[in-house]
């Protein structure tokens, strides 16, 4: 396992490299069709995705 400082240091190494960083629960969760639904408790990130689409 690697720790906060290893992470963040990877993170601005792909960010800098303009590679995008995406969360694997909700990739699947988009893939699935569920996003919607696991974001009804977030109403107002749920806008945003509204607002994309």
């Amino acid at each position: 396992m690697i720790n906060r400082r290893e992470m963040l240091s990877r993170i601005m190494q792909v960010q800098q490299a303009g590679v995008p960083i995406v969360n694997y629960g909700v990739c699947i969760a988009y893939v699935q069709g569920i996003l919607r639904r696991a974001l009804s408790p977030f109403p107002m990130i749920q806008g945003i995705l509204d607002d994309e689409e």
